[in-house]
Formats: structure tokens, C-alpha cells, sequence
């Protein structure tokens, strides 16, 4: 957005300025980290990229700008911020993880499962658009090619997707469109994971090139289940409802009558199984035990409750 300006990069223009660091601010939710990951993966892209929050930060941002630059407008300072906040809330739109645009009317996150989390195609346009800025700062023209090179992408992204989800349900069989959600694969940029909502099943599924391959068949779960409305009360079930718009439950029992509830986000897949998953664990009179959060390749985090 701070190139789109026509401004050149410059920490002398407060144009540049309010653009540049209107894009970055959402972002300093980073340090919710330091409360652990888990806090992280919840608060990250949440209140701090709501429509309210980017509105507030460029008013903010505006304001502070204006004390060192009074010969700009409050309301052209305040105005370039918007923009950069705004492009910001709108970029996290595009890929799997999405933001609380709508927070705190409503605070689920909100996403068009365009791309991955940093799309090569995409950073690769606006890196070259930010070296040829900074090495010829009178070509202006470089951030409006990247623009419309990143559009013609996503729409190119998005036919494909439609061809995706017409294959898929001619393949399975299926009628209604609802009945199929395509996403973004999670570490290949040009492929795509798929979901097929069928009357008993949920499938998860890969697609590389041309050729759908399902990694997992999961049952419906039932909601009459005890073990499903117990888990479904804890503190698992809370993460995972504002954590992912696709999520999933499998309730099952082991030979020594030992019961557990798994949850799985379907969004991200690891070639061998979901990158997020929660185990709430059962006591022989039905109540929770244990509850844990698990990530990948990491050991699970305990939540109390």
C-alpha cells in the first residue's frame, strides 16, 4: 500500500510513513506470544484486526504522525493509515487462518481460503515491486504491477478452485456444493486440500496436480453421544470454535473402557496427520479428566479448567 501511494520509500514522507507502518501495526499482536503459543494461535489476528481495531490504530497512528508532520493534514495522514491498516486486515483474508473482521459483533474468524499462509507467487511480486522501488524510486509504476499481477493471480487461484470443486463433486457424486469445501494446501502453493460433508462421512483429501487422494475418512459425530456434550462444554471445544470455521470430532474407547473426545482442525495438514488437534479424556463416571491442546511434532499443552 505505501508504494501504491506513488510515494517513494522515504522516512522523511509522512505519505510513506502512515501507509507503511498502518500495514504493520495489526501485527504487534505478536507479542501475545509471550504468554505461549497456544495464547497466540487464539489472539493472533483476532480483536487487533477487527474493522474497529485497524479504524482505531489509523486514527492513532494519524494522530502521532501529525505532531511531527504538520504541514500534512490530520485527515490525509489518517486517510493513508486506513488504507495500510485495512489492506493489512484484508491481505489475512485471502489465506486459511483468516481474521475477527467483524469482532467483537462477531468473533469468528472470517476467510476466503484463497492461499496459504505466505503465498510464494504473492511475495514474490511485491518484493521485486519493493526492490525495484528502492533502487529506482521513480518507477511508481512497480507497485501497480504488482497489484494487478497478484489480482490476475487470485483469480486465476479462484477459477481453478471452482474446476476443483466441480471435479471433486462429479468424482464422488455429489449434488450440492455445500457438500464440498476446497482450501488451500497447506505447504504446496498450487494445490489444494479438499472436504466432502457426506451423510455419515466427513473426508479430508489432498490434491496433487490432477489427482484427488482422500487421507481420512471420519465419522459423523453424534451430538446425542455423552461423551461428545460433555467435551463439547470444556475448554478444548471453546479453542476450537473460535480457533477454526473446520474443525471435527471423533469420539472413541479403548479395550480398557478408557474414553477420550479428539478434535482436528481440518484446515492444515502435515502429509501424515492435521497440524492441530485437542484430546479431552473421560473418568469412568463420564466427566472430564484431561484436556490437551497438540500441535505437530510438539508436545501437547495441558489446560486447566
Amino acid at each position: 500500500m505505501a508504494f501504491l501511494s506513488g510515494h517513494a520509500p522515504s522516512l522523511d514522507d509522512p505519505i510513506f510513513l502512515a501507509s507503511t507502518l498502518g500495514a504493520m501495526l495489526p501485527d504487534l499482536d505478536i507479542v501475545t506470544h509471550v504468554k505461549g503459543r497456544l495464547n497466540y494461535l487464539l489472539k493472533h489476528r483476532g480483536a487487533s484486526h477487527s474493522l474497529l481495531a485497524l479504524g482505531g490504530m489509523a486514527v492513532g497512528l494519524g494522530s502521532v504522525l501529525y505532531s511531527f508532520f504538520p504541514a500534512t493534514s490530520w485527515s490525509t495522514l489518517f486517510y493513508w493509515a486506513l488504507l495500510g491498516t485495512l489492506s493489512h486486515g484484508m491481505a489475512d483474508l485471502l489465506n486459511s487462518f483468516g481474521a475477527e473482521l467483524l469482532w467483537p459483533f462477531y468473533k469468528k474468524k472470517l476467510t476466503v481460503n484463497m492461499i496459504m499462509l505466505t503465498d510464494p507467487v504473492v511475495f514474490t511480486l511485491f518484493l521485486a515491486s519493493l526492490v525495484v522501488s528502492l533502487n529506482w524510486p521513480q518507477a511508481t509504476q512497480a507497485a501497480g504491477l504488482a497489484f494487478i499481477g497478484s489480482s490476475l493471480y487470485l483469480t486465476y487461484r479462484q477459477i481453478g478452485r471452482l474446476k476443483v470443486r466441480k471435479d471433486l463433486m462429479a468424482r464422488y457424486g455429489l449434488n450440492d456444493k455445500r457438500e464440498v469445501k476446497v482450501l488451500p494446501a497447506m505447504y504446496r502453493p498450487f494445490n489444494w486440500n479438499f472436504l466432502l460433508f457426506q451423510e455419515q462421512l466427513v473426508r479430508f483429501g489432498t490434491i496433487r496436480g490432477k489427482h484427488p487422494k482422500v487421507e481420512r475418512t471420519l465419522p459423523r459425530w453424534d451430538e446425542a453421544d455423552p461423551n461428545v456434550s460433555t467435551a463439547m462444554e470444556g475448554a478444548v471445544a471453546a479453542i476450537f470454535d473460535q480457533f477454526t470455521p473446520y474443525y471435527h470430532i471423533v469420539a472413541a474407547e479403548d479395550e480398557n473402557a478408557e474414553c477420550w473426545v479428539e478434535f482436528m482442525d481440518l484446515r492444515y495438514w502435515t502429509r501424515e496427520d492435521f497440524l492441530y488437534t485437542g484430546k479431552v479424556v473421560m473418568n469412568s463416571e463420564g466427566e472430564i479428566a484431561q484436556e490437551s491442546f497438540h500441535t505437530t511434532n510438539r508436545e501437547g499443552i495441558l489446560l486447566g479448567y
